[in-house]
């Protein structure tokens, strides 16, 4: 992903005196779990030849102060701020002079491919490529990482605050400095993705080209940023987001690079379990991993091989947390049932493999699930299958049913529950094949779990 420059195009000494406001679109509008990559490295960028800078957030906007804005926007579904709408439409032939905006959210779900591509390759070079940023490369620059700490710090006095009038209402008495600062350490952890990683690509692109992919148009794998050009050693912590970085011809040399580093890592975007094999499996699971390890299982059509690597990788790491990314909801239509069955049919079959290895699942929806009448049931799986208090110790119908006795608990309200009012719009419409899904609802992770899959390769 990359964003655009404005102004005109002097020296970079002439802009000495400029103010720059950076915007996180996705930050503003839905809130986010991660710092856009982007924003961090034009930050470093002008940190480093000492230009103002700013990210932009808060109620009202002075948006005449800055002399240039650079907008980042991932996700397509992310709605632009109000100061950014209202200035287009006050200034209709003149804003890009001040706003230039970029990002896969302008472009992720374009469903041309000549156009897609088109817009991939101009999003990918146009910072490198932008006169006003001599030298700035987006995968040699460091990142400001400190880009976020006001608008966290902002954030955080507000709930605190929140917790304090709370305390008040409840004790007759306000909080002690200890309250204070249990207080704000809870809210701080929300945005420890922001204050604990260093973030960036090893690699980019991958060899698969799923048509449901930013990656759709890539034709293999070439080396990115190195680990120097991001990792903050005061940071504890190190996450990737490599698009496929097990099948990179270099992988094991870039593993052990990481490994060499002493800080534990991650691989957010998702391993590609179809790729493992001993060497793989034996390196990864005794390296000094953070978190789950997570894979995807997207298709149906992977399942043999996917069952195939799983017994390998199990044999391996038959403890620590295994997850897989599961995508669904691709291409569905308002009137096409068949699709929306067998979708959810097949995602529930998915799961039941994972299950049988002791790994997890989380729902990946596509966007195109909101198109059906009973897109909702996707919302409902992924609520049961993204939280493992709830997917290990109970079924997707047990959930389903348990959110309607809560309601009935904790509220006067007679009216049956979202949850139940979704599943049973979906029973209502596929009666006649209910026996078909009915047992995977009622399947359970602790009796469908098998260690025999995997346990007697060691013997």
């Amino acid at each position: 992903m990359a964003i655009c420059a404005i102004g005109s195009q002097k020296s970079l000494e002439v802009k000495k005196n400029i103010v720059v406001g950076l915007v996180d679109a996705d930050l503003l509008d839905n809130g986010t779990r991660h710092p856009n990559l982007v924003i961090l490295k034009l930050a470093g960028y002008f940190r480093d030849h000492h230009i103002s800078y700013e990210l932009i957030f808060g109620d009202s906007v002075d948006i005449e102060r800055y002399d240039r804005i650079y907008l980042s926007k991932v996700f397509t579904f992310t709605n632009l701020p109000s100061f950014i709408v209202d200035y287009k439409r006050r200034n209709p032939r003149t804003w890009s002079r001040k706003i230039q905006e970029g990002g896969t959210g302008f472009y992720a779900t374009e469903e041309d491919r000549d156009v897609f591509n088109e817009k991939r390759k101009e999003d990918m070079s146009r910072l490198n490529n932008d006169p006003l940023l001599p030298n700035f490369s987006m995968a040699h620059q460091m990142p400001d990482y400190n880009e976020y700490n006001q608008y966290i710090d902002y954030v955080v006095s507000l709930k605190v605050e929140e917790d304090s009038k709370a305390y008040l209402k409840n004790y007759n008495i306000y909080p002690d400095a200890d309250f204070l600062n249990a207080s704000r350490t809870k809210h701080r952890k929300k945005y420890k993705d922001y204050l604990d990683y260093s973030i960036g690509f090893l690699t980019r692109g991958c060899i698969r080209q799923c048509p449901f992919c930013v990656n759709k148009g890539e034709r293999g794998i070439h080396p990115y940023s190195n680990l120097e050009d991001f990792v903050d050693k005061s940071r504890p912590f190190i996450y990737l987001w490599d698009d496929n970085f097990l099948c990179y011809k270099n992988w094991k040399e870039l593993l052990q690079k990481l490994i060499d580093t002493g800080k534990p890592f991650q691989f957010r975007q998702g391993l590609d379990e179809r790729v493992i094999d001993e060497e793989r499996a034996k390196m990864l699971s005794k390296a000094h991993y953070h978190g789950d390890f997570i894979f995807a299982f997207d298709q149906w059509k992977d399942r043999d091989l996917i069952v195939r690597k799983l017994r390998i990788w199990k044999t391996y790491c038959p403890s620590k947390t295994t997850k897989f990314y599961l995508f669904c909801g691709y291409e569905l239509t308002a009137d096409n049932d068949t699709k929306i069955f067998e979708d959810v049919y097949y995602l529930f079959r998915r799961i039941q493999i994972l299950m049988s290895f002791g790994c997890l699942g989380y729902v990946m929806r596509h966007a195109d699930y909101q198109n059906h009448r009973l897109g909702n049931i996707y919302t409902q799986i992924a609520r049961w299958c993204n939280q493992p208090q709830f997917y290990k110790k109970m079924s997707f119908e047990e959930f389903i049913l348990r959110n309607q006795s809560y309601q009935e608990e904790h509220s006067s309200s007679t009216k049956t529950c979202k949850s139940l009012s979704t599943y049973t719009a979906f029973k209502e419409t596929f009666f006649d094949r209910w026996n078909e899904i009915e047992p995977l609802f009622q399947m359970k992770y602790e009796s469908t779990i098998d260690e025999s899959l995997w346990r007697n390769n060691n013997e």
